[in-house]
């Protein structure tokens, strides 16, 4: 006979389902957070901890001055920031001044220090609070220079941290206006890009010549002295001193080129006026002193600046002579000092060799006395074509070549 079991099954509430969520109540965070750490002091085991690095985030309506989410993927300092996650801290660099350096501030980073970082926040209100800030933009006159890597290479980016009034109304005790941090990438100097031309601009132009405008003044001048000169012989006053000026005034258009006289002077090809040599006056000729009215020397050279004389072949001839006789004499002085010198190193050779006991005789005398003779020879070279040389000078130097090759042990045999 089967019993039957009773069994007592759970009981299943059914709920109402989670409701969605509505994507225009949702309402994001106004910054994003970019880096969390301290900054680690150069031959300093202390650290600047609780520091963290955020950018503003919004639109027009609710922060103008933030950025938006997708321009931070163009924004380099938020992503040299956001590089640096995973390291616990940054390096100082120390303190230095705004205007040394080119800062980019479009990234609108800012910097917090937490409340309980006392060592942090004293640091910073001294070299950020103390000095008043009196600049246009509000900005302060230092600030504290960070670099973001472990190399001081050009490819390593480094920030400055200011501080920066704040016209927000903030929960303070002070009476001064609050001060916000601010972080700002150091950047290059921007070229200078030169301003392109515009219609309006003036056509450069060539600036005239002055030896063009100065030739055409003195020729303005030559034709005006010119028609004063034949006034003045038409009325009759000063015929002698006109004719003197007339004659002066045919000599200078003779020679002057800007101003050549009609039919004086041949053209060229290309249409210019040729210069023209004027005649030799007549008070230049030379006239020989013996007498002989009239005649011209026939050794005198004509030219246009006076006469000159010739050079006879003879006299040319003779200094030549003259020359070659005085370069001889002085070759054969030379000759003669370096002879006599010679003559006295081999004697004094000789004698300080058969001193040494190296005598005519000896097998090794022809090698040793060339080696010798030789050697002084070399050593007064400068001297032995110019003057003559004192005894002491050679004796001196044949000995020590002497002792040089003959070492004492060997004098004496013969």
């Amino acid at each position: 006979m089967f019993q039957s079991a009773c069994v007592t099954a759970p009981d299943i509430t059914i709920t109402q389902a989670t409701p969605t969520k509505d994507p225009s109540v949702t309402k994001s965070s106004p910054h994003r957070l970019l880096y969390r750490g301290a900054l680690s002091l150069p031959d300093s085991h202390l650290l600047l901890d609780g520091l963290t690095f955020f950018a503003r985030l919004g639109d027009n309506a609710t922060n103008p001055n933030g950025i938006s989410t997708m321009e931070l993927l163009d924004n380099p300092l938020a992503l040299a920031l956001e590089s640096m996650r995973g390291r616990p801290t940054l390096r100082f660099k120390g303190t230095t001044k705004l205007k040394d350096f080119w800062l980019d501030t479009s990234g609108d980073v800012c910097m917090d220090i937490h409340p309980y970082a006392t060592l942090t926040r004293v640091y910073f209100e001294n070299i950020l609070c103390l000095t008043p800030i009196s600049s246009l933009d509000g900005r302060s006159d230092s600030g504290i220079r960070v670099s973001l890597g472990d190399s001081d290479g050009p490819d390593t980016t480094e920030i400055i941290i200011y501080g920066k009034l704040s016209h927000e109304c903030l929960p303070s005790t002070s009476a001064s206006p609050p001060v916000q941090i601010h972080v700002a990438r150091i950047t290059t100097a921007p070229r200078s890009v030169p301003r392109r031309p515009r219609p309006d601009d003036p056509t450069p132009r060539k600036p005239p010549s002055i030896l063009s405008a100065k030739r055409s003044l003195d020729s303005y001048d030559m034709v005006n002295n010119s028609k004063r000169i034949k006034s003045s012989l038409g009325t009759g006053k000063g015929k002698g001193k006109a004719v003197d000026e007339d004659e002066t005034l045919k000599r200078a258009r003779e020679v002057m080129l800007h101003l050549p006289r009609q039919g004086s002077g041949t053209i060229s090809q290309k249409g210019e006026p040729v210069f023209k040599v004027p005649l030799l006056p007549s008070r230049a000729v030379l006239k020989p002193k013996g007498g002989g009215k009239g005649k011209v020397n026939p050794n005198v050279e004509i030219d246009v600046f006076g006469a000159v004389g010739h050079l006879d072949s003879k006299d040319k001839n003779k200094r030549k002579a003259e020359e070659n006789d005085a370069l001889v004499e002085t070759e054969e002085s030379a000759c003669d000092f370096e002879q006599a010198n010679k003559v006295v190193i081999k004697k004094t050779a000789v004698k300080y060799l058969g001193a040494a006991g190296i005598g005519k005789n000896h097998p090794e005398f022809k090698e040793l006395f060339g080696f010798v003779y030789r050697g002084t020879s070399f050593a007064l070279r400068t001297k032995i074509k110019v003057l003559h040389m004192s005894g002491k000078m050679v004796n001196d130097l044949v000995d020590a070549h002497v002792k040089l090759y003959i070492p004492p042990s060997e004098g004496g045999s013969s």
